[in-house]
């Protein structure tokens, strides 16, 4: 019995730093490419390019509610990786525009504010939901139970289609990327390489987070009565 608490323990304690690190790597990866498409490197490469700049923004704060969910610790998680991405991005040299794109001074400008903006709406985030941890699960389910209907299509909508630019960009990334390699193409080794891999897998997840909280039934009870 004592060995079985202690498997269930593990378990546990395995899955809340698997949940803590996912939700870093979807915080930090994201804020990477938008200071990387902020810089104009990849304007040529985007296969949506009115659109994926604004998805990264709207999947890293508005959408990232469905990945936090009801997890406390996606919840921590989400809100430390706003304040360490910044200086990890820092730290690496991101906010510095290479010199040969246009107006490389305004980007770095732009890069900063899209930053601040989302380090803002983090911070906003964990105290929106510290003050009402009493409402936790209403709040967790903005887009379906605390706003009008035509609002919450709205934004039903542009999350989804958020989510969706993101997957289809990076898996074509993915595809480019490989192909590269395997046809020796002088590909640089970066994050900015390779990064097209894991944001693919977990803009995939949020898809599948989004249906799951969007399009399956949420009144139904214990006994599977709807």
């Amino acid at each position: 019995m004592e060995q079985t608490q202690d498997t269930h323990t593990l378990k546990q304690i395995f899955r809340g730093i698997g949940s803590a690190v996912g939700t870093f790597l979807f915080v930090f990866l994201m804020m990477h490419s938008i200071v990387i498409h902020t810089s104009g490197i990849y304007n040529g490469g985007w296969m949506v390019p009115y659109f994926s700049y604004p998805a990264y923004i709207l999947c890293v704060t508005i959408a990232a509610d469905y990945w936090i969910g009801e997890s406390l610790v996606r919840r921590w998680s989400y809100f430390a990786s706003t304040l360490i991405s910044p200086v990890i991005l820092l730290c690496g040299g991101a906010y510095f525009m290479p010199g040969y794109v246009d107006f490389p001074e305004f980007r770095s400008i732009l890069a900063a504010l899209f930053t601040v903006a989302i380090v803002l709406y983090g911070i906003w985030h964990y105290r929106k939901k510290v003050n009402n941890s009493q409402q936790r699960a209403a709040e967790y389910e903005p887009l379906q139970a605390t706003r009008s209907d035509k609002w919450r299509r709205t934004v039903r909508i542009i999350c989804l289609l958020s989510i969706c630019c993101i997957l289809f960009e990076n898996f074509q990334e993915s595809i480019t990327v490989t192909n590269g390699f395997l046809t020796h193409m002088n590909f640089g080794m970066s994050l900015s390489t390779f990064s097209q891999y894991p944001l693919c897998i977990l803009s995939a997840i949020l898809l599948a987070r989004f249906v799951k909280a969007e399009f399956l039934p949420i009144n139904v009870s214990a006994n599977g009565d709807v």
